[in-house]
């Protein structure tokens, strides 16, 4: 009797530990994601637009690349930013029209992504650093193109810009696509649609192991703790309808979080980052009258 307790303890030790080791594995999988890190297929020159190589670091000291696109008679850019597994080609062909309508154009890829340095992608909190640095870089180099800064992102990206703006004044409007509500939820949703992880009893395991490697707590960086501050410069949200990775509700809950002035459009028929494909032309019109009234 004894040694069938023993071996029954044994096996359930074993099974903790495996799937202790197996959370371990997902939260390392998300952090660094090296094989997301996919060379860029798209550049400006492809579509005629004269563009500037531009480099520069974090505060922490990662090397960022990306492009600043300018036009020569504005004063006005917009800083457009990629999700998580993208890179600065990805947002480019979505919103190159942008410069079309006057203004300068800077895009980068984050960190651990594209052609940037680093290893580990916080899905937003670090990445914030990287848009901070893409700023001063701005404001050191072009300062007759800082007049007025608008933002732009893509899922992630979406949270950076959020979070930024809600720390400063001197973003003028922000554009969040496909952004998520908050960190816990979004990890949890990737963990489920990529590997069938149940938030119970194993996403706890996992968040653990994300802030213990981040030694921070991503979920306080939240756009839902964001976005209210933001207010009264304008938020335009915009989110698939059909979202698999972020639901819509969340969208929804975002605009409700938000103050005014603010605009959300679900797109009928979108899921994750396919807003601008399934969109089109009203896609680019909507963008186009947002940063015409605001920026």
């Amino acid at each position: 009797m004894l040694s069938v307790i023993l071996i029954i303890l044994v096996v359930l030790i074993l099974i903790v530990l495996g799937t202790v080791w197996g959370c371990a594995r997902i939260a390392k999988k998300a952090l660094h994601p090296a094989a997301k890190r996919k060379p860029l297929d798209v550049w400006p020159d492809q579509y005629k637009l004269p563009f500037e190589n531009v480099y520069f670091k974090t505060e922490d000291g990662v090397q960022i690349k990306g492009w600043f696109i300018p036009n020569p008679s504005s004063d006005k850019t917009i800083i457009l930013m990629h999700g998580w597994g993208m890179n600065r080609g990805d947002v480019f062909k979505n919103t190159y029209f942008l410069h079309d309508l006057g203004y300068n154009l800077m895009y980068f890829d984050f960190r651990a992504l594209g052609e940037s340095g680093g290893t580990v992608s916080s899905i937003g909190y670090l990445e914030v650093k990287d848009l901070q640095a893409a700023i001063q870089f701005l404001k050191d180099t072009r300062p007759f193109a800082c007049e007025k800064i608008g933002l732009y992102g893509l899922s992630m990206g979406g949270m950076v810009a959020i979070c930024e703006a809600a720390q400063n004044p001197e973003i003028k409007c922000v554009v969040a696509e496909a952004s998520y509500y908050s960190f816990r939820r979004v990890v949890s949703r990737w963990a489920w649609v990529h590997n069938k992880v149940p938030y119970f009893p194993l996403m706890p395991i996992v968040l653990h192991y994300m802030r213990r490697n981040l030694a921070a707590n991503p979920e306080r960086y939240s756009p839902k703790y964001n976005i209210p501050k933001i207010a009264p410069r304008p938020v335009f949200i915009i989110h698939g309808r059909y979202d698999n990775l972020v639901p819509a509700a969340q969208a929804k809950m975002l605009f409700k979080c938000a103050g005014e002035p603010k605009e959300i459009w679900l797109v009928p028929g979108a899921k994750h980052n396919k807003c601008a494909e399934v969109g089109g032309y009203e896609y680019k019109q909507r963008l186009a009258d947002f940063y015409k009234k605001y920026l």
